[in-house]
């Protein structure tokens, strides 16, 4: 729904834990203890079981006490004029303002940098042989889910759940015997909220397609939850005074859920991105870079703290960097201040250069996440992603951010496979003309010049025109689609897209027209066009009078995944299939999963998301994110793989794992053209790739095949997700 009102309305203010309630308690962390966190009025939460507004749903139900916790009213007018409720651990109520207040401000941050909404992971479901997708309009949030000490995203209850448990004996945080909860936790709520973003945003990401992406799924959360707190002045200018401004020394930034980890034993905070205290002579020591780090770090936690780490050296190198002038200037020109706290206004200037970097990097991270393989992202993968989106739109570089970043995941030994030479332009995603220049003259590519001007030419029509392009290609593939009925189902769900599309838009336009036939101050000017799905589009749908509602982009975003398939699978494209490393050959391996439309092997075509960002001097990027994923059919023993390859309907019966590659098209919103062209390392065909994947997923070793699935010896556990988590708990990190 549209709240016609919203632009009259300031930005509404919560108050929430800065970190945790027992580092708020601490007398010297009395000036951090909270922070106010501003949220847009439209994102309006309504009474009901808890806070409730366009993105989430509180529901603040304690299975364990089996209660149900009174909802706080935000727009109380008590409540508004105070900014929320006070901080407090006791009360129920301010736990939902936390988790409400955090989790927005953290969707507000991914939709800053992303350039479009954030949407959910959709319920799937497989209703007579076909797979259906429905939208899912608030994440929910159990502020008080678990009596135990833990904190997860549920991706079938499209939840995040949280725990609460008391403190033992062995605790170095909480007072032992009283109530810790993981909601109160400003660190916990960001890093569960990112979960839920990214398997919204890559739903393959949370499968072990490479053995950096478990580990990519928590460092990137981690990563958020470090970089968001540098967006409260308050936080950051007491850190950098107590620091000398050296945010290399031991400080709460950097530090992840610092009750947790030491409620639970721990020496430190759950996780640190800057160093650990010695368990042997107690002392603190940062962490040096490290390039053989990885090799040996073992599970999704030790290996994703090699990235995080690589990531705040390349943030504090830039932020050294540009703060080297005050130090000098405030030193009298060594660059060194004397012992103590610096002075107000030093460290005023610093916290402004510190919080304007952290939001760089932040937003770079964030951003790269448009720039990576669909599936089986590595590192290396993940740094070049980073370089080429900065680069698009930051050409210049004056301040050395990419310099930064490629010189700190060096140091700790995370580079690009299969590139012989690692330089700030060779790291970069090729562009579709590089790559064809790459393979010119190779067979099979005769008259790819012609494909790739025919695929524009159709990307740009299907765009813009997509109900007239719908008819012209069901019109020329009629007997394909029609043949034993094999694209019934498939017409079904374009119908489906087509027919949501026009009915959630439609009822916006009513109530537009209404309020602007009732509105004296004419916010309107004029009313929005209506669609009829039986009638020809001549526009782009993310192009509709107003901007979509949450709930028309799913429907968009889905019906142009669907068109988008229909030119992957058109004679027109098969030249260029080749060079984005898609098998379209009919005599593939019997194991590679085929098309029940086609008989060719299947290309998936996930939702096709817009974005739009503004970089440097007005610098602005318009472009349509495209990933096609194919899939193969798996198993650890060479002898039944090579049974598979011969025998289609026994691999798909019998797989024991499934590998999957694919690409990622960044498309000009302009004139159509690939920008991008971004691949995974080895095809679907590729039998090395299929070797390492096996490799990754050796069965006698018991780790989560995925983010939300247990390890063997957990597979009872419904949330394993939860299992994930809960093996970081027990030790200090060595």
């Amino acid at each position: 729904m549209i709240d016609l009102d919203k632009e009259w309305h300031p930005p509404r203010r919560l108050r929430v834990f800065a970190f945790d309630p027992t580092t708020a308690r601490a007398y010297a962390n009395r000036d951090i203890r909270e922070v106010t966190i501003s949220l847009p009025w439209e994102m309006d939460p309504k009474a009901g079981l808890g806070p409730s507004g366009a993105y989430l749903e509180i529901i603040d139900h304690d299975p364990a006490s089996q209660a149900f916790y009174r909802p706080i009213d935000l727009n109380d007018p008590r409540v508004l004029a105070g900014d929320g409720l006070d901080p407090a651990e006791e009360d129920p109520q301010f736990h939902q303002q936390m988790v409400y207040a955090v989790a927005m401000n953290t969707i507000g941050t991914f939709e800053e940098a992303l350039g479009r909404t954030v949407l959910w992971a959709p319920y799937e479901e497989k209703i007579d042989g076909t797979w259906t997708t429905d939208y899912v309009d608030k994440l929910r949030i159990f502020p008080h889910a678990l009596r135990e000490a833990n904190a997860f995203y549920s991706p079938a209850q499209k939840a995040l759940l949280f725990g609460y448990f008391e403190a033992g004996d062995e605790s170095r945080g909480a007072i032992p015997g009283t109530t810790v909860f993981t909601c109160l936790s400003h660190d916990i709520v960001v890093h569960e909220t990112v979960h839920a973003i990214l398997d919204g945003l890559h739903p393959y990401y949370a499968e072990a397609s490479h053995p950096d992406m478990l580990a990519l799924h928590e460092a990137f959360a981690d990563l958020v939850a470090i970089f968001q707190l540098f967006s409260f002045p308050q936080v950051l200018e007491s850190q950098i005074a107590r620091t000398g401004g050296r945010l290399e020394n031991q400080s709460m930034l950097g530090q992840l859920a610092q009750e947790f980890g030491r409620t639970l034993g721990r020496s430190d905070a759950l996780r640190s991105a800057l160093g650990q205290t010695d368990p042997r002579t107690k002392e603190w020591r940062s962490f040096e870079p490290n390039r053989d780090a990885l090799a040996g770090a073992k599970g999704p936690h030790a290996r994703g703290s090699v990235l995080v780490a690589a990531v705040f050296r390349a943030f504090l190198n830039v932020y050294t960097g540009t703060t080297a002038d005050l130090f000098r200037i405030a030193s009298g020109g060594s660059g060194i201040l004397r012992e103590g706290r610096i002075d107000p206004d030093l460290t005023r200037r610093l916290a402004r250069e510190a919080a304007k970097v952290a939001r760089r990097v932040l937003r770079i991270c964030i951003r790269a996440m448009d720039y990576t393989p669909p599936v089986a992202v590595s590192f290396g993968a993940y740094l070049r992603a980073i370089m080429t989106a900065d680069h698009d739109l930051y050409p210049e570089d004056s301040d050395g951010y990419r310099t930064a970043f490629l010189e700190a995941f060096a140091a700790w030994g995370i580079v690009p496979e299969d590139l012989p030479v690692v330089t700030e332009t060779t790291v970069l995603w090729p562009t579709l003309s590089q790559t064809v220049a790459d393979l010119k003259g190779r067979r099979g590519l005769e008259g790819l010049e012609v494909s790739i001007e025919g695929v524009k030419g159709s990307l740009g029509a299907l765009i813009t025109d997509p109900q007239t392009v719908f008819r012209n290609v069901v019109q020329r593939q009629k007997q394909t689609f029609d043949k034993d009925g094999r694209g019934k189902d498939f017409m079904k769900q374009i119908d489906r897209s087509r027919l949501g599309i026009a009915s959630k838009h439609n009822q916006r336009v009513d109530e537009v027209n209404k309020m602007q036939m009732s509105s004296a101050q004419g916010t309107f000017s004029a009313p929005l066009l209506e669609i009829d799905p039986d009638q020809d589009s001549t526009r782009d749908l993310y192009r509709l009078g107003q901007a979509p509602d949450r709930e028309t982009e799913f429907h968009i975003r889905a019906l142009y995944s669907k068109l988008v398939w229909m030119l992957t699978n058109n004679p027109e494209f098969d030249s260029l299939a080749h060079v984005l490393g898609l098998s379209i050959d009919r005599d593939a391996p019997a194991s590679v999963r085929r098309s029940k439309i086609t008989g060719r092997p299947s290309m998936h075509v996930l939702p096709v998301r817009r974005a739009r960002r503004v970089g440097r001097r007005s610098t602005h990027e318009d472009e349509y994110v495209i990933e096609i994923v194919q899939t193969r059919y798996g198993f650890f023993d060479p002898d039944r793989q090579a049974k598979a390859e011969v025998d289609k309907v026994w691999a798909k019966t019998h797989a024991e794992f499934l590998y999957r590659a694919g690409c990622t098209l960044l498309v000009d919103a302009e004139d159509f053209t690939i920008r991008r062209l971004i691949r995974t390392r080895w095809t679907v065909e590729d039998p090395a790739g299929l070797a390492d994947l096996r490799r990754t997923l050796d069965p006698g070793v018991a780790t989560p095949r995925n983010a939300f699935d247990a390890p063997e010896d957990h597979s009872h556990d419904p949330n394993a997700f939860a299992v994930l988590h809960r093996h970081d708990h027990g030790k200090d990190h060595g």
